[in-house]
């Protein structure tokens, strides 16, 4: 019977960070420094050597900046020219995070806005490449003409928009900032499936308040807590290491968010007094958040227990 049988195991949940986790800090490090225009954070996510490449960024984000210095100086300089001079900076994640051979990858859309002015909108694909610890190289690519199409905006409508370095200023369009609110829980949804999909729990709970609730009815597991989520995440990797979800829909506002997918997981690892049989189940799945303060505070996730038992061999 597959009901909280992996609950005994108490293993030492710790490890040193993993570059998506260290990914998912910098992300946050970066929020953080175009709202406050404090960027030591930002630095120390880079190496010494690092380089930061945009392609088709035009004449204002086009960059190739190398060494640590240059790199933080040339994103300072890149959000002085544009981001701060709209009244909102809409960001969500949009596909991705995915860890790849060569990096943390991931797919990022931008919406500017300033009352009065038609919406600048573009998106792009983002690679972090860690050594050490730190990010070497730092690649964007936008899509194609979004670098003239931003040149373009900024020489017809430049002269309506805020000073070029204004400080942050809070959203004055209330339904913008449910549009981003909204954005920034679906992203990091996407971050903490992303960071699940690798056995990641690290990473997984970096995007998630201290009193992090995890609730699974089928198994009859719930954990509250860093530490104890940590160990209950844990263990259910040792008894499904190759578990992994892909989203097919996401939606929600900023204090709720529901996913839904397909789940992919080998029974490969004792549960209980289960023998593992080596068989795959894939089965669809639900996952519900609860969202407050730029963090996930809880999720409720959803499978079918039975489709799951009879697909990799035991006993409901």
């Amino acid at each position: 019977m597959i009901r909280a049988g992996w609950l005994g195991a108490q293993e030492d949940a710790m490890t040193p960070p993993s570059d998506l986790e260290r990914f998912y800090g910098y992300v946050r490090g970066f929020e953080v420094a175009y709202l406050a225009d404090v960027w030591s954070g930002v630095a120390d996510a880079f190496s010494p050597d690092a380089r930061h490449v945009v392609a088709n960024g035009g004449a204002l984000l086009g960059a190739d900046d190398r060494g640590q210095d240059a790199v933080v100086a040339g994103l300072r300089a890149a959000v002085n020219a544009l981001d701060r001079r709209f009244d909102a900076r809409l960001v969500e994640i949009v596909a991705g995070p995915e860890l790849r051979p060569e990096g943390v990858w991931m797919r990022f859309a931008v919406g500017m806005r300033r009352a009065g002015l038609p919406e600048l909108r573009f998106e792009g694909d983002h690679l972090a490449v860690y050594a050490d610890g730190r990010i070497r190289l730092l690649e964007e690519t936008l899509e194609p003409g979004a670098g003239e199409r931003v040149d373009a905006f900024l020489r017809e409508h430049g002269a309506a928009l805020r000073a070029p370095g204004s400080a942050f200023a809070p959203i004055p369009d209330p339904r913008d900032q449910r549009e981003l609110d909204a954005g920034v829980a679906r992203s990091l949804a996407r971050c903490y499936a992303a960071a699940k999909s690798v056995r990641d729990a690290g990473a997984a709970l970096a995007v998630c308040a201290d009193d992090f609730a995890l609730e699974t009815p089928a198994f009859g597991t719930a954990s509250r807590g860093r530490a104890e989520t940590a160990a209950q995440l844990a263990a259910f990797f040792t008894v499904f290491p190759d578990y992994r979800v892909a989203y097919e829909g996401i939606t929600g506002d900023g204090a709720h968010v529901a996913g839904w997918g397909r789940a992919q997981l080998t029974f490969a690892g004792a549960f209980g007094a289960l023998a593992p049989t080596g068989k795959t189940a894939e089965i669809p799945f639900t996952a519900i958040f609860d969202v407050a303060g730029g963090v996930l505070r809880r999720e409720r996730f959803g499978i079918d227990l039975a489709q799951l038992c009879e697909q990799i061999g035991v006993p409901v």
